[in-house]
């Protein structure tokens, strides 16, 4: 609290005591008392006053100076009024109740929010899992038959069951540190993994794997990583050219091992690189094919943050994209959490 800011809050309030002390000097006069007397009374009073203001003043300035550095400290402002003390002075006492009341009824707002989002999350994995039992029946029925049509139908149901393990992944999003296991992995596998439950999509696009370097340990959660591989791969297949490629190569640093994904595709445009693991966002190829939902590279993204993993898209267009995921070398990272 400013000092001038101080004062003009308590002018009326001196102006008051000032007019009081006035008077009394005036009653002294009309009596008669000792001229000296009332010099002395008059200084006593107007140091009273001055002693009072300076104890009211930094009693209250200390009190918002602590109140500005916990609330630039905390990372939940919301929080405030619970490290703060009942202050002894009115203004402060106010501004606490004041601050307790919009706390708990924000409190009781962000409850009710959760509820409803863990029961539309809950409802949500319960439906995707009710839709993929008669989905599996179907791809079992078309593989029992098969013929062009079929195959193509199959190609379409594949796609669908892709769409859905999107919707699955990202209602569980934001609860990762819940539903992950990280254990030690071995590279190789995973990436072996993920191509083979690609395998049908990206022989029918003629795509042709190399690999490199991959038989190292990583620790991860397999299941969520497996995602990741997955939307990354299903990428490189969706905005292919001629002659489509994609190598996997792995290579070390001090304290991180790095999975580089390249494919030889369309690429990305230089504006929409820094936009790509944005919420949503398609940016050009994805308007000119009509095929993003602008979901995959932001799952892939916030996944990896979850996940402890580092996450970086390089691209030039119409020549190559490069995905690079960066695994912790030692699993202590996800003990000291």
């Amino acid at each position: 609290m400013r000092l001038r800011r101080f004062l003009s809050i308590y002018y009326s309030q001196m102006a008051t005591h000032f007019i009081f002390l006035c008077l009394i000097e005036g009653l002294l006069y009309i009596f008669e008392v000792n001229r000296y007397l009332m010099i002395y009374l008059l200084v006593i009073g107007i140091l009273l006053e001055l002693i009072y203001l300076g104890q009211q003043y930094m009693k209250k300035f200390r009190y918002y100076k602590e109140m500005t550095i916990k609330l630039d400290m905390l990372d939940q402002k919301n929080m405030l009024s619970e490290m703060m003390e009942r202050p002894d002075f009115f203004e402060g006492e106010f501004i606490y109740d004041i601050l307790q009341s919009c706390n708990k009824s924000m409190n009781d707002e962000i409850l009710q929010y959760r509820t409803e989002a863990a029961g539309y999350r809950e409802y949500i994995e319960m439906w995707i899992h009710e839709v993929k039992t008669p989905l599996a029946a179907a791809k079992l029925i078309l593989e029992n038959h098969p013929s062009e049509i079929t195959e193509a139908m199959d190609e379409a149901l594949q796609q669908i069951n892709y769409y859905l393990e999107q919707a699955l992944y990202y209602a569980r999003s934001n609860s990762v540190e819940k539903d992950y296991l990280v254990k030690e992995l071995n590279l190789k596998d995973m990436v072996q993994k993920a191509v083979r439950s690609n395998a049908r999509i990206m022989i029918s696009n003629k795509i042709k794997i190399s690999m490199n370097n991959l038989d190292q340990k990583i620790f991860s959660d397999e299941k969520w990583l497996l995602f990741i591989l997955n939307q990354i791969i299903s990428n490189a297949v969706k905005y292919k050219k001629e002659d489509p490629q994609i190598s996997f190569e792995a290579r070390q640093s001090t304290n991180q091992i790095f999975l580089e994904i390249r494919d030889n595709g369309i690429g990305i445009a230089a504006k929409d690189l820094p936009r790509v693991t944005d919420k949503g966002y398609t940016g050009t190829t994805g308007r000119n094919y009509e095929k993003s939902t602008g979901m995959g590279l932001y799952l892939c993204k916030k996944l990896c943050d979850k996940l402890h993993l580092s996450f970086k898209i390089e691209s030039k267009e119409e020549e190559y994209t490069i995905v690079t995921i960066g695994f912790p070398r030692s699993s202590m990272i996800f003990l000291n959490e």
